[in-house]
């Protein structure tokens, strides 16, 4: 069933990853795109979460940073081996040199893009469940801005950018799903032209 649903979509065993900044909307999107599609959805932070059995927060604390991105970057090569799905991927994983020829082999990247001020409504809100976001929001603000800066740049490499500012995630997702099919048509004249 999923394989009929995606011909307008790109190859049917490519994945599509949904990049971008905490609370920029990959899960919801994510998972409203994946009905739309007749795919299956994976969130990589959630799928981690489950996995090594704590959240986020305690594994960062227990592990360091660098040992949540080692378990991380594990979880997501498993991912991309499969074929076919909207991956959802946490805010740390976006088109970066280490990223991006893994990315782009096992599918297509789609950034989903939230200007800052609203975005930064929506971290105020989320702050709780966000280690990065820990502490007084006065300092967790700038800090949060500054790695959105500095991400930013590789979010752009993106094969696709949607902005989610102010839409629902079945909005989002529909958007996603038009983009996707305006890739696909892009990609065959390529292939056409060869």
């Amino acid at each position: 069933m999923a394989q009929k649903n995606m011909e307008n979509t790109g190859p049917a065993l490519m994945n599509i990853y949904l990049t971008g900044f905490m609370c920029a909307g990959k899960t919801l999107a994510g998972k409203a795109l994946a009905r739309v599609l007749g795919r299956p959805f994976c969130d990589s932070d959630i799928l981690l979460e489950k996995e090594a059995g704590a959240a986020a927060c305690a594994l960062i604390k227990t592990k360091g940073l660098g040992g949540f991105r080692r378990l991380e970057t594990a979880l997501v090569k498993k991912l991309a081996s499969r074929g076919g799905r909207v991956i959802a991927l946490g805010g740390g994983i976006y088109p970066s040199r280490r990223w991006e020829s893994l990315l782009k082999k096992t599918g297509i990247t789609v950034f989903l893009y939230c200007p800052w001020p609203k975005l930064k409504g929506r971290l105020k809100a989320a702050r709780p469940a966000r280690p990065l976001l820990a502490g007084p929001w006065e300092k967790a603000a700038p800090r949060a801005k500054k790695l959105y800066a500095a991400r930013l740049r590789f979010y752009r490499r993106a094969d696709i950018t949607i902005e989610t500012g102010g839409f629902t995630p079945a909005k989002a997702a529909e958007k996603i799903k038009i983009a996707l099919k305006k890739n696909a048509i892009a990609q065959r004249r390529e292939d056409t032209k060869e």
